[in-house]
C-alpha cells in the first residue's frame, strides 16, 4: 500500500500537482488515500530519501525547492551519468534493446508533432529507461534513477519553452542513428550538447516554471474548494 502511495505521489509532484514548498498533510493525504496516517508517514520516508520531500522539525513535510544554483549543479551531475549511460548503452546494449529505443524516440518525435507533452514526456522517460536497462551497471543506474526522481518535474514543465520539443526530438533521432552505429564517440558528444541545451533552456526559464508551479498549486486549491 505505502508502495501505491509513493508511486502516485511521486507523479503528483513531477505533474504540479504538489509544488515545491507546499506541505504534504499527513491527515489528508490519509483521508484522499484511505489509508492510515502510518501507511502515508512510511511514503512521505520514501520520498524523503530521493529528496522529492523535506521534513521539517516540528512542522512536517514539505515538497522540496530546489533554487536555480542548486537546479544548475543538477544539470551538470546529470550531463555527466547520461554521458556515460549512453556511452556504455551504444556499447553494450543488444540489438533488441536498441530497437526499444528507436521506437521511443519516434514516439517521441511522433508527440512533438502532434505538440503533446505528456506524451512526449512519457517518451522522453520510456527511452531513459531502456537507456538505463541497457547501459550494464546498477550503481549508475542507482545514481540517475535518484538523481531523476528531482528532474523530472522541471524537465516535464520546461518541454513548453524555447521550441525544446522540436530540438529535443532532432537530438534523438541523431542520437539513435550513432547508437545503431555503435558510434560511442559521436554518442557521447551528443547527449552532452543536448544537456547543456536543456539546462540552458531551464535556466533561461526558471522563474517561469517555478510560477507556473505555483500556478497550478492555486488551481488545485480552487478545484478543492
Amino acid at each position: 500500500m505505502s508502495e501505491s502511495i509513493v508511486q502516485q505521489l511521486k507523479e503528483d509532484i513531477i505533474k504540479g500537482v504538489y509544488v515545491p514548498g507546499e506541505r504534504m498533510k499527513i491527515l489528508d493525504l490519509a483521508k484522499r488515500f484511505g489509508v492510515s496516517q502510518t501507511s502515508v508517514r512510511e511514503a512521505l520516508k520514501v520520498l524523503q530519501k530521493s529528496d522529492l520531500v523535506t521534513e521539517v522539525p516540528h512542522k512536517g513535510y514539505f515538497v522540496t525547492e530546489l533554487s536555480l544554483e542548486e537546479l544548475m549543479d543538477m544539470w551538470k551531475i546529470k550531463e555527466e551519468l547520461w554521458s556515460l549511460a549512453f556511452s556504455w548503452f551504444a556499447e553494450r546494449a543488444t540489438n533488441e534493446q536498441i530497437k526499444r529505443a528507436k521506437e521511443c524516440v519516434y514516439q517521441f518525435r511522433d508527440a512533438y508533432l502532434e505538440n503533446d507533452v505528456d506524451k512526449a514526456f512519457e517518451a522522453n522517460f520510456a527511452l531513459t529507461d531502456v537507456i538505463l536497462e541497457g547501459c550494464g551497471s546498477r550503481k549508475l543506474v542507482s545514481l540517475l534513477q535518484s538523481i531523476e526522481d528531482q528532474a523530472k518535474r522541471y524537465r516535464y514543465l520546461s518541454l513548453e519553452y524555447d521550441d525544446n520539443l522540436r530540438v529535443s526530438s532532432q537530438y534523438f533521432v541523431e542520437l539513435i542513428r550513432a547508437i545503431e552505429k555503435r558510434n560511442v564517440r559521436k554518442t557521447e558528444q551528443l547527449i552532452r550538447e543536448y544537456m547543456k541545451f536543456s539546462g540552458t533552456v531551464l535556466r533561461k526559464n526558471y522563474d517561469k516554471i517555478t510560477s507556473k508551479m505555483k500556478e497550478s498549486q492555486a488551481i488545485q486549491r480552487f478545484i478543492k474548494i
